[in-house]
C-alpha cells in the first residue's frame, strides 16, 4: 500500500460526521429531540468550522516546517 500524508482535517471530519450520525440515530429512537432546525444548523456548521480551522492550522504548520527544512539545507556547508 502506498504511503500517504496524515490529514488531521479528514480525521476531524470523520469524527464530526460520526457524531452527527449518532445524534440523528438518537433522534430517530426518540431518546433525543432534534426537531429545532436551528440546532441542527449550528451543530453541522460548528463541525464544519472545526474542520476548516484544523485544515488551516495543518497547512500553516506544514508550510513552516517546509521553510525551516529549506533553510537548513541552504545553510549547511559541505565538510
Amino acid at each position: 500500500m502506498k504511503r500517504h500524508r496524515f490529514e488531521p482535517a479528514a480525521l476531524v471530519m470523520g469524527l464530526v460526521l460520526l457524531t452527527l450520525t449518532t445524534f440523528f440515530l438518537l433522534d430517530a429512537c426518540g431518546v433525543w429531540d432534534l426537531s429545532a432546525p436551528r440546532r441542527n444548523v449550528y451543530l453541522a456548521g460548528s463541525g464544519l468550522l472545526l474542520v476548516a480551522v484544523t485544515a488551516v492550522v495543518t497547512q500553516a504548520v506544514r508550510a513552516v516546517r517546509t521553510r525551516r527544512t529549506r533553510q537548513r539545507t541552504r545553510t549547511r556547508r559541505p565538510a
